[in-house]
């Protein structure tokens, strides 16, 4: 059983929650903000009595609402394990009450080690025991994760990706100006974004990008010149864009799995961003450029050197989509389905260490 839940900025198929799917789980979903009359009077008095709780502000009504059904429907059919599939913004009503659940608790952290954890640590170290495994979706988190919950129990699992639907085209070289591509806000980091499209702009090079962010950064690129802003596309638009983008150009301060990545990767398009985070684990340098944080100068003389030669991107895409493979999901669900045999068992902590080398190893 998976406690499941969507962002607005994610693609209608590439969230986490594919996960649930991939493995054939049975699903208690987080729904969307509720605007009953009874709900809202309900959230207002929710969030009084949770004021003072300041380090659980990620936690909403709507959250406390699916951890209260998951809890009541594991005990009427109590499942073989639970996975939480977004534990930096869950587990806050349900870790109390940990013994009430009739199964082995799983949950997936996203955030960097400092802010997914960090609650934990400081206000809720009493209760992580209560976690028979985390699951991480980069090798960036596990230091941090293995000191708070123990290394029998945290496993490194990548995020998946469906290469059934994000496929390449090979439609990019046939374009006479470069088109470099630029998806999503979180953790992304625009000051850099903004000074590459200006150096671009200066050094009056061919290049095209587009944009597609939420509304409210569009400030940020007031006045920049060939660039196209636009948000909450349909699907299918956003797959085109990826197909026909020479690059994905994503600068960000900070990163573990990142969906843009891993969709440009399965369209066959190529990734400049930075050596940060969990960014290394899903490219390497046949597909991909990596650049120092917050570097501007050596992102915009490779877009020059496209500019002059686009086969040096072109020659890339079979990579990316190559690299993709290794995400799709059935791959990511095999390695998941493992850790749940190994999980529902209550193997030892030398089996759990075995394990843990195996699932990493992959």
């Amino acid at each position: 059983m998976t406690l499941t839940r969507r962002w607005s900025h994610q693609t209608k198929s590439g969230g986490y929650d594919r996960l649930a799917l991939a493995v054939g789980a049975e699903e208690v979903r987080r729904f969307e903000r509720l605007r009953i009359f009874w709900h809202r009077i309900a959230r207002g008095c929710w969030r009084i009595c949770k004021r003072s709780q300041r380090y659980s502000r990620a936690f909403k009504y709507e959250d406390w609402l699916a951890e209260r059904s998951l809890l009541a429907k594991a005990r009427r059919h109590p499942p073989e394990l639970v996975h939480v599939l977004y534990g930096d913004c869950g587990l806050e009503w349900l870790l109390p009450r940990r013994s009430l659940l009739p199964c082995p608790l799983l949950s997936t952290f996203h955030l960097p080690s400092t802010r997914g954890i960090w609650r934990f640590e400081l206000f809720r170290r009493h209760l992580v025991s209560g976690v028979d495994a985390a699951v991480v979706v980069s090798r960036c988190q596990l230091q941090d994760f293995k000191r708070c919950l123990g290394s029998d129990r945290v496993f490194y699992i990548p995020h998946g990706i469906d290469t059934q639907l994000f496929v390449p085209n090979g439609t990019a070289a046939q374009q006479s100006r470069v088109k470099l591509l630029t998806v999503g806000q979180h953790m992304r980091d625009f000051r850099a974004l903004r000074g590459i499209i200006d150096e671009c702009n200066a050094r009056k090079l061919p290049v095209e990008f587009d944009l597609v962010v939420d509304r409210m950064h569009w400030p940020t690129f007031l006045g920049c010149r060939s660039v196209r802003l636009q948000t909450k596309i349909e699907e299918h638009e956003l797959i085109r864009m990826y197909q026909e983008a020479d690059a994905l150009l994503i600068p960000v301060a900070d990163a573990t799995a990142n969906n843009a990545v891993l969709e440009s990767l399965a369209s066959g398009t190529p990734v400049i961003s930075n050596k940060v985070g969990g960014i290394p684990d899903y490219v390497d340098d046949d597909c991909a450029w990596l650049f120092d944080k917050g570097e501007v100068s050596g992102v915009v003389n490779l877009i020059a050197t496209i500019c002059r030669d686009k086969e040096i991107a072109f020659s890339r895409r079979a990579a990316a989509r190559r690299k993709s493979l290794e995400f799709d999901w059935s791959r990511v669900a095999d390695q998941m389905r493992e850790l749940y045999r190994f999980v529902a068992t209550g193997n030892s902590p030398a089996d759990a260490r075995r394990a843990s080398r195996e699932l990493n190893r992959h």
